[in-house]
């Protein structure tokens, strides 16, 4: 197939084109990615450290807090105080209750299981949480029942109106640890007797008020571990230690996760009992998106810090169900999480302790591992992370901080559609001027093929345009140079051709043979006149056989040139006999009417030779016929 210089020259510098800027094109965008991949990496990093050093500041001033109040005599004179007070209680006929109890069992049925149960948590009756214990009923009838206050706000309550020692004690202390627990932020703050795991004092006097956890019904929770490990430690005497539980789906609180603090209260050796407080989750919160300001700190769009538990579930909220609730129910959903589980995280509105984190960075980080990488997160999405292990107390978590990877490298892919943009651009102006440079290399190009052809043609006298200075104007010079070399050696060809076309050959004793071949035309003729005679005077022959034998056409015009031909010949002082005349031209001749005087005439070379001799002479004929003899 014939592909035109031209093609070929607009293929290649467009494929140059195309491969400069596509190269160069695919390396500012590798390292502009590379780039914001490392930049978008180093502040992870550096979000990630500093959101794992407030959340350790935060919990190791939760530690000293919990160890100030366990070695404060406000809280081992208020352990005292409502120990003995509930040791009383223990010790009065209450009876059945009656009418409090009545109302306590409403209380549960009617508020305390719905919102349980609205809270994702399945209960199968109220008789499960109902206290069995006298003592505990009187309370929790006191505390919550017939306090005046709303849920949750059941701690603005300072005293139940009756003259007992726990209704004294209560006025006493509890305004003390009310403003403890609204300055620290604490959830709840507990007071727990050693004996029975009794739960004789909290703030905001939830189900778990007056319950024992040694043998109530959260004596599995989290909070009863804690409450058990800071039992422990005060009975070997280790007064400094505080032991810290994560958090846990935790029925008094409705189902909500809930993490617990302890310490032991001792005073003078002697075992009071376990301070405790309930971890404020929104404080983790509050601390891991930075007061939802999540741009702030470099987080932009899709970024977020969290926190995940070694059961790999988060540990403070999503930002993606803060910012969009249905969004994020609806992608959890298509992931294929639970239905159970996201009807909780729809009801809590929380997915602490229920969205499962379980990723290549969580892996990682619970394998002890610090790092960074890009893959994809819980919601499916790639994402540029940075991880590594937290321990809190004993707690092992996992600290993450992430961005969405199309935001972390969308300058970058701005940069690449810009450069397609420009590659394009590059295209169409590399194909423009590749059109025209090509076209400028290839017109002359075609010129000097068209000559080339007109020369290969015969055309010797066609101009070669020569006027570039460049390689092509050295080939059009050197076709140049060629067409003059053919036309001087076709012209020295055609003067041997011309010479030998009229050639004169002696044959001794002043006879001389000129024999005509092909055409006669007027240039010929010319050129016979001029042979003839310079032969003759050269040769001082003093006859000359004119053949015409091998003529097959001579223009009855041109015969007054063979006429003349023959009378110049003799003016040099030679005789000319014409032999081998066709008939076909004798005809044409002989209607012109020529004045034929001087010549002799021959039918063939042969006669005319025989004729010649006679005209020489005897000896002559003797001499040079060597077939004289013969004939006599």
């Amino acid at each position: 197939m014939f592909v035109s210089i031209r093609s070929r020259l607009l293929v290649l510098l467009a494929g140059l084109a195309i491969l400069a800027a596509g190269m160069t094109a695919w390396m500012g965008y590798s390292s502009a990615r590379a780039a914001l991949e490392e930049q978008a990496l180093l502040k992870l990093t550096a979000v990630r450290e500093l959101k794992v050093r407030q959340v350790e500041d935060y919990f190791l001033s939760l530690h000293r807090q919990v160890l100030t109040l366990a070695q404060s005599s406000t809280t081992a004179d208020a352990l005292r105080a409502f120990d003995d007070a509930g040791a009383e209680l223990a010790e009065a006929d209450i009876g059945d209750g009656g009418a409090e109890d009545l109302a306590l069992r409403l209380h549960y049925e009617r508020e305390f299981v719905p919102r349980l149960e609205a809270g994702g948590v399945s209960v199968q009756s109220a008789a499960a949480y109902w206290p069995r214990d006298a003592v505990q009923r009187q309370l929790q009838h006191a505390y919550l029942v017939g306090n005046p206050f709303e849920t949750g706000k059941k701690h603005l309550l300072d005293e139940a109106g009756s003259d007992s020692a726990y209704d004294q004690a209560h006025r006493l202390h509890h305004p003390v640890f009310r403003r403890l627990l609204e300055h620290f932020g604490y959830y709840d703050l507990f007071l727990i007797e050693p004996e029975e795991g009794r739960v004789i004092y909290s703030v905001y006097k939830e189900v778990d008020f007056a319950s024992s956890l040694e043998t109530g019904p959260y004596r599995e929770t989290n909070f009863a571990r804690a409450y058990r490990e800071a039992l422990e430690a005060g009975r070997e005497g280790l007064e400094d230690e505080a032991f810290l539980v994560d958090f846990e789906s935790y029925e008094p609180s409705y189902g909500a996760p809930a993490s617990f603090l302890t310490a032991p209260v001792l005073s003078g050796g002697e075992l009071l009992g376990v301070v405790a407080i309930q971890v404020p989750i929104d404080r983790i919160e509050d601390t891991m998106t930075s007061g939802r300001a999540w741009s702030e700190i470099g987080l932009g769009e899709s970024g977020e810090a969290y926190l995940v538990g070694d059961d790999f579930t988060l540990r403070n909220q999503s930002r993606f169900l803060i910012e969009d609730r249905e969004a994020y129910l609806r992608m959890i959903s298509e992931l294929g999480v639970a239905d159970d589980v996201v009807d909780r995280i729809a009801v809590l509105g929380s997915s602490v302790g229920l969205q499962e984190v379980r990723t290549e960075g969580t892996l990682a980080a619970q394998a002890g591992e610090i790092g960074t990488g890009l893959y994809p997160d819980y919601r499916g999405v790639p994402v540029l992370g940075a991880y590594m292990p937290v321990d809190i107390h004993g707690v092992r978590w996992v600290a993450m901080a992430e961005i969405d990877a199309e935001e972390a490298f969308r300058p970058a892919d701005r940069l690449r559609n810009r450069s397609a943009i420009w590659l394009g651009v590059i295209v169409l102006a590399s194909l423009v001027l590749g059109s025209l440079l090509a076209r400028n290399l290839t017109r002359p190009l075609v010129r000097l093929s068209a000559t080339a052809s007109r020369i290969a043609a015969g055309d010797l006298d066609v101009d070669v345009p020569s006027r570039r200075r460049d390689e092509i104007g050295d080939l059009a010079h050197s076709i140049d140079g060629m067409r003059q070399s053919i036309r001087e050696q076709v012209e020295r060809q055609e003067r041997e051709i011309e010479a030998l076309s009229t050639p004169l050959i002696p044959l001794g004793q002043g006879l001389v043979v000129l024999p005509l071949v092909g055409e006669m035309d007027s240039h010929r003729m010319g050129r016979l006149r001029e042979n003839l005679v310079e032969g003759l005077h050269a040769s001082s022959a003093r006859i000359a056989l004119l053949d015409l034998t091998g003529v097959s056409r001579l223009d009855p015009e041109l015969a007054p040139g063979l006429v003349r031909a023959a009378q110049a010949s003799r003016l040099v002082g030679a005789r000319v006999v014409i032999t081998g005349l066709q008939p076909e031209l004798a005809t044409p001749i002989a209607d012109l009417d020529l004045n034929l005087e001087g010549l002799d005439m021959a039918r063939t070379l042969r006669e005319g030779i025989d004729r010649a001799f006679e005209l020489i002479g005897p000896q002559a004929n003797a001499t040079s016929n060597p077939n004289s003899e013969h004939k006599r």
